[in-house]
């Protein structure tokens, strides 16, 4: 990752908030989607709707790997397919807590 420290700045708004009061968290999560393709950690994103789905396949009726399945379609098709499926599923949660998780993740990050 090539992304210089300073640039974490943007992810730690997510964490200062206090996630168990929020009632809407899918335009969060879609603002995370954002942020994370801003800071140029599309990767990240891709891993993160890629881990959701799979965790959840058997939830969300996705029957081929997910990871093959990733590389023929845009980050937008995932995030897309991911977003409805989780709201189909009442997952949105636990895709929004997918998405803190790994935020917190990078922003703790120090690059060496």
């Amino acid at each position: 990752m090539s992304v210089p420290l300073k640039k974490y700045e943007h992810l730690k708004l997510f964490s200062s908030i206090h996630h168990n009061q929020i009632k809407y968290q899918a335009p969060l999560i879609l603002n995370m989607f954002g942020v994370l393709n801003k800071i140029n950690m599309k990767n990240e994103n891709r891993y993160i709707l890629c881990n959701f789905l799979d965790q959840y396949s058997d939830n969300v009726g996705l029957k081929e790997d997910i990871y093959k399945l990733s590389n023929q379609v845009t980050l937008n098709q995932l995030f897309l397919f991911a977003i409805t499926k989780a709201k189909e599923k009442k997952l949105i949660g636990t895709l929004y807590n997918e998405y803190i998780n790994s935020i917190n993740a990078i922003s703790n990050k120090k690059i060496i």
